[in-house]
């Protein structure tokens, strides 16, 4: 869990291929998510739950990948915190981001 807004946060996968971890969007919100930040992980940046696209666990934009939401999920019902999931986020507001709004 980060003390502060990072200005870089991934995982090297491979030379030159990184698993981004935070899009530096100047308000971290991967503490009340299990440590999966859904602006990052989520191709849609959705703060409120899944689109309702995804299936069998992939993102519908990214087949490739696992549903961001779906791991947020699963992560914090094996914490016991699913309770986390029941406050509705607010918009994203993006004027603290390093590089001024979404990179999607």
């Amino acid at each position: 869990m980060p003390g502060c807004d990072p200005l870089f946060l991934g995982n090297i996968q491979r030379s030159m291929d990184f698993l981004e971890k935070c899009s530096h969007c100047g308000a971290c919100v991967i503490d009340d998510y299990g440590a999966i930040c859904p602006v990052t992980r989520c191709a849609k940046q959705m703060l409120n739950g899944p689109c309702g696209g995804s299936r069998e666990d992939r993102c519908e934009v990214r087949p490739d990948r696992p549903c961001a939401w779906q791991l947020i999920y699963e992560r914090l019902k094996s914490i016991g915190e699913l309770d986390r999931l029941k406050s509705v986020k607010a918009p994203k507001d993006w004027s603290a981001a390093i590089h001024g709004g979404s990179r999607v």
